[in-house]
This record gives structure tokens, sequence and C-alpha cells, in this order.
């Protein structure tokens, strides 16, 4: 079969290569029911032997919704969410659907501000990474109940059938373990303050690890900025016999301002101060030292969001995780 131009490839030409209605065309490629498999997988290989582009225009004119994923996260600085972002785009091209992100830098009212803005465009779902207990996605729900919603990196429940998205809270049990068989008995964790903690899950592992093994909980609330987390850590590494002997960092984001107080004090990764990150970002093991975190795929959890989003799945999905041991966790001085 002879390619043609993708911009001038139309549903009928689709239909005619598939051998079906188009009706049954459209309905095979817009996931609708009452459509064979072997109808709708003919249809869908046609459509991709011929290049075939869906018309954002003409999908708009007819749901009233945009062609368009809304990603809301609450720190676009860490490189996490770039990731998650290449993700979704990945998937909903697939589908001829675009992704748009937006930041809240960690406040509600950014965060409703946007919300407000993406219900003005429309836009057919929302990924977000919310702020405390995601207020504003209440907003949406009300505002534009049948547009789909899911939750990145978030334990909070706005509502019951909310699906949410996110890394396996049993990374905070693999880095907790492995600083525990390393001999460390003062285990800090860094997490952001109540009133902006999204993910009160993994600050429960850390707490029911602390009861578990009879140690008194170091847990450092901070907002997770760079400067804040410097500062944060700078406090807590002062006294000498106070200190954490290690700190579970939220993220590798920030564990890079756990690296800079430490240097600030004069103490030395991974002998004085160990420290374990989570995400794996492609920089953590050019850190010296490399960082010890746990790793994900970070571009998956964008893909699964879309799948979400289009209603393939249901429910909550919790991405597989897995600990890197790097040179900057070692036993307590």
């Amino acid at each position: 079969m002879t390619k043609p131009n993708p911009d001038r490839v139309t549903l009928k030409m689709v239909a005619q290569a598939a051998d079906v209605s188009v009706s049954q065309t459209s309905m095979a490629l817009n996931d609708r029911p009452g459509v064979a498999p072997e109808t709708r997988a003919r249809v869908v290989a046609a459509a991709l032997e011929l290049g075939y582009v869906p018309d954002p225009i003409a999908r708009e004119l007819r749901t009233g919704r945009s062609a368009v994923f809304a990603l809301v996260v609450r720190n676009v600085a860490n490189p996490y969410f770039n990731d998650v972002l290449s993700g979704m785009q990945a998937a909903a091209l697939e589908h001829g659907v675009a992704v748009m992100m937006m930041d809240s830098d960690y406040s509600e009212d950014h965060e409703r501000r946007h919300i407000r803005y993406l219900l003005s465009r429309r836009v057919s779902g929302l990924a977000i990474a919310p702020v405390g207990v995601a207020a504003a996605v209440d907003e949406w729900r009300a505002a534009q109940p049948e547009a789909p919603v899911v939750l990145l990196n978030s334990s909070v429940q706005p509502d019951a059938g909310m699906d949410h998205v996110a890394p396996d809270p049993a990374a905070v049990d693999l880095a907790f373990d492995h600083l525990w068989e390393l001999g460390h008995r003062r285990i800090g964790f860094l997490t952001a303050p109540y009133s902006l903690m999204s993910d009160g899950d993994r600050l429960e592992r850390y707490l029911a690890r602390c009861r578990q093994n009879g140690i008194a909980p170091l847990t450092l609330h901070t907002e997770l900025r760079g400067a804040a987390i410097t500062t944060r850590l700078l406090d807590a590494l002062a006294d000498p016999l106070e200190r954490p002997s290690a700190v579970i960092a939220n993220s590798d984001w920030s564990a890079h301002s756990v690296y800079r107080a430490a240097r600030d004090c004069g103490l030395e990764i991974g002998r004085d101060l160990s420290v374990v990150g989570h995400d794996d970002l492609t920089s953590s093991e050019f850190l010296a030292p490399a960082l010890t975190t746990v790793r994900l795929d970070r571009r998956a959890v964008g893909a699964e969001a879309v799948r979400h989003l289009r209603g393939e799945r249901a429910g909550d999905y919790l991405a597989p995780v897995e600990l890197v041991v790097r040179d900057s966790s070692g036993p307590p001085r």
C-alpha cells in the first residue's frame, strides 16, 4: 500500500482500506462499544498503515471538549515531573491527544487558578500532583464531572472513586531497612509540612518502621524548595549529639539540597551522613558521591496516567520500585 500524505488521509480513506463503514471506523478509533474485536483491529491497522491522524477540531465540535489532557504538578523544578510529562505525551500522542503542563509551585491558590483556566478550556482530562488535600480537584469534579481526573504521587482521597497513580510507598521500607542494616539508629525523614503534604502514606510507612524498630522518629518537615531544605537541614545537623546519621529524602531533587547542607556543615556524605533519595534521576549517579536511591520508571507513570484518563484502567496503580545502592549510604561513623 502506498502511504499517502498524512495531511490528506481522511476517515473515509481508512474505512475503505479496512473495508468497513465510516461510522464503524469512527467507533473503532474512538474505542466505542459495538465493534467486533477483529473489526477494530483491522481499522486500527489500516489507520496506522495510512498514517491517519484524528482531526482535533472535528473532535472538539463533536464532543464539546478539546483533545488535550492537562498535567498540573506542584514543583516543575523537579525533573521527575518532566519525565512523567514525557511519558504522558508519548502515550497521548498515539490517540491524537496533546498534553499541557502547568506548575502550582506548592501554592493552593495557583493550583485553583490553573484548574479554573483548564475548566474554561474544556480539556478532556486532568492528571494532577496536588498540593495538600487537593481541594481544587473538588472544584474540577463539580464543574465537569464527566471529565476524568487522576491523582499523581498522592495518597489524599477527596473522593471515594478517585484513581491514583503513584510510586509504591514501600519505597520507604526499602530505604529505611537498608539504613537500619547498615547500623543507623538515628534516621531522619525529609517531607513537606502537613499543610502541603499530599503523600502522607510515605510518612506513615516511616513512622511505622520507627515503631517496629523501637527508635524515635526524626521527621524533618520543610517546604520542598532548595533553599528551604538546605536551611532545615543546617538546623538539623548543627548539634553533633542530636543530628541524624542518615536522611531519607522524599526525592532525588530534594536530596541535592541535603548534600549542600552537609557540605556547609563540613560533613562527608556516605561517612558522616548517609542519604537515600527517591526517583533515580539521571543526574543522581553523577553526584559526588553517587546517590543511593529508589528507582522507578518515571515515564511509565505518565503513560499509566493516560491509560486511566482514557478509561483503559480503573482504580489505583502503584509503580514498582527497587533500591539502587551507591556510595551515599554507608555505616554510621
